[in-house]
């Protein structure tokens, strides 16, 4: 898919993370024990790593080849859009960075439905682009999440060598550094929320 053809996915996301800091400063979140506060941070903060670190070894395959190659070694052995699904794992780090179940789950939903329609939009124009060897993949491999995982160590997928194109790859960098600071943005949403004592909208699960 051309990058207008996702500009739309991505206005409605900007949009989104928009509703999300917004709603988390103005609305209360239901009181939480300090043990399971902390532990919704860490697994936060893991999951965003994950998601940026994910995304950007995703860009090493598939930067400069999507669309005019049918990309299927590293993570894209594993499921046939692992950027997507990085980022709703990236998406579920932010939810729980609210510490708010509702916003955890419509974070999920929103990006779940933006995702899934992108998905079937790219599929449409890469089975017609490479007619039979992409049916063969997708009857082989998943859509989002993986079935199997590298048992036999990850040279079961990746080659050994494979050309780089650092022009294009800088931009997962760039990517991955929007996920750390929506996090950021988000924790300072919080912050604010938690001590700024003015009166709030509304009080979210």
């Amino acid at each position: 898919m051309t990058t207008s053809a996702s500009t739309p996915r991505l206005r409605v996301t900007l949009l989104w993370y928009l509703c999300l800091l917004l709603l988390t400063a103005v609305t209360r979140s239901a009181p939480l024990p300090v043990l399971l506060r902390g532990a919704l941070d860490l697994l936060a903060l893991l999951t965003i790593v994950a998601a940026c670190l994910g995304r950007v070894w995703c860009s090493v395959f598939i930067a400069g080849r999507k669309d005019a190659e049918l990309v299927t070694i590293g993570p894209y052995a594993l499921c046939r859009h692992p950027l997507y699904t990085l980022s709703l794992l990236g998406g579920v780090g932010l939810g729980l960075a609210t510490h708010s179940l509702t916003l955890t789950v419509a974070t999920l939903v929103v990006q779940g439905v933006l995702f899934s329609r992108a998905a079937r939009e790219e599929e449409r124009f890469m089975t017609a682009r490479f007619d039979v060897r992409y049916e063969r993949y997708r009857e082989q491999t998943p859509q989002f999440w993986p079935r199997r995982w590298p048992t036999r160590g990850w040279r079961a997928f990746v080659p050994e060598n494979l050309e780089v194109r650092p022009l294009i790859l800088w931009k997962s960098f760039v990517d991955a550094g929007s996920f750390a600071l929506l996090y950021a943005l988000v924790n300072i949403a919080v912050l604010w929320r938690d001590l700024a004592g003015l009166p709030k909208v509304f009080v979210l699960p």
